[in-house]
């Protein structure tokens, strides 16, 4: 098992995965099982939302939307901020064990005594990541699609999908922000600190920026736009919003591997 990176990779993740699975699908019910007191009380709620001011309500509930709809209540409940981040929370955990931490632990060196490249063992990890994550959307999918139908939510396993593949790639993006930065220093505080810093900055641009007029034109460096902004759910994909957030992985892989294959490693 050792020698295969990539499934020592997804053995060492495996428990905590399930962790996440668990409570994702746990909160999941929990939040569809409110729904039906939310609808029954739409226009209230409704009222409080159109009275807040637009600025704010632009930026956190979208423009437009329905709080009391099925989809304005998962956008606004779920999608809007608190989806992004499960993605984002894993994808950097799980990209800070796969070199650094093993740096860090004493292990790497171990791994490399094996007849395996860098670029090899960068490209398994990498993979792993790309499946636990994958592993974890669809996770999020399945328990939505269920949460959803037993409360008679008409939302659609397609848009659910849909969003949740934004979400995936997002979290594969900043994922490999911590994976290089780890590659780059061997430390695993270096590489947490990156992918968390560039997530809350990548959220708050975007959400700023709905705001405010000056910060507006800079809402296109932000990836949180392409994975759906505050409104994930009903927006569809993209051919642009594909291409920035897979293409924002490839080149950091390609970051990763070049500075990974250059560095000496601490025994």
């Amino acid at each position: 098992m050792l020698r295969d990176p990539f499934f020592k990779s997804l053995r060492d993740q495996a428990r905590g995965l399930i962790v996440w699975v668990i409570g994702i699908a746990a909160y999941v019910a929990l939040l569809m099982s409110v729904y039906p007191s939310v609808r029954d009380s739409a226009g209230q709620l409704q009222g409080y939302v159109d009275n807040l001011p637009e600025a704010f309500r632009t930026a956190f509930l979208g423009s437009g939307g329905d709080f009391s709809s099925p989809r304005g209540f998962i956008n606004t409940e779920l999608f809007s901020w608190l989806g992004p981040i499960v993605f984002i929370a894993f994808a950097v955990g799980a990209a800070n064990r796969a070199l650094a931490g093993e740096e860090e632990d004493g292990t790497l060196s171990l791994l490399l005594a094996y007849p395996l490249s860098r670029r090899s063992l960068v490209l398994q990890r990498f993979a792993a990541m790309a499946v636990t994550i994958g592993v974890l959307g669809l996770a999020f999918w399945l328990s939505l699609v269920a949460a959803t139908s037993l409360a008679s939510m008409d939302v659609g396993a397609g848009a659910l999908g849909q969003a949740l593949l934004l979400f995936t790639l997002l979290g594969l993006a900043v994922g490999s922000v911590t994976l290089a930065v780890g590659a780059a220093t061997g430390r695993k505080a270096a590489g947490i600190a990156a992918g968390a810093g560039v997530g809350v900055a990548m959220y708050l641009l975007n959400t700023l920026g709905q705001i405010n007029e000056t910060l507006e034109p800079y809402r296109v460096l932000s990836l949180f736009r392409y994975a759906g902004g505050t409104t994930p759910l009903g927006r569809g994909i993209g051919a642009v919003d594909v291409a920035v957030l897979a293409g924002t992985t490839l080149v950091l892989l390609v970051v990763t591997l070049v500075l990974f294959e250059r560095r000496d490693i601490r025994v």
